[in-house]
């Protein structure tokens, strides 16, 4: 598997008016995802302990490198479209990309997950 992870910093706007950020987000994340079949996952969290206490960090997730692929070319063909593009940028009025990076599992089984499993 194959883990985007960006680190973001909400913007002063955001920061001061957390419920239409949040509604925000959770349009976002329907809009923009909708038909990119090659994301397997997505994950927001929360940091708060460490540096940069209240920035998300948001993983999107890929079975391979042909997926992440995919995925960037399908994303760039969007961002030719006018209306497609403006409404992707309008995260702009929300957040402040910090970085990004690009993580891969281990080539065998680690980690433990008690998380319950969604019926999705």
């Amino acid at each position: 598997m194959l883990h985007l992870v960006y680190h973001i910093r909400l913007s002063d706007e955001a920061e001061s008016d957390q419920a239409a950020f949040w509604a925000w987000l959770q349009e976002r994340e329907k809009w923009f995802y909708d038909g990119l079949d090659t994301v397997l996952a997505t994950r927001w969290a929360v940091r708060t302990i460490g540096t940069d206490v209240h920035t998300l960090e948001h993983t999107v997730t890929f079975a391979d490198e042909a997926a992440w692929g995919r995925y960037r070319r399908q994303v760039s063909e969007r961002g030719h479209d006018p209306a497609w593009e403006r409404r992707r940028t309008e995260q702009n009025r929300w957040w402040h990309l910090l970085d990004a990076t690009l993580l891969s599992d281990p080539p065998i089984p680690l980690g433990l997950d008690r998380t319950p499993r969604s019926k999705d």
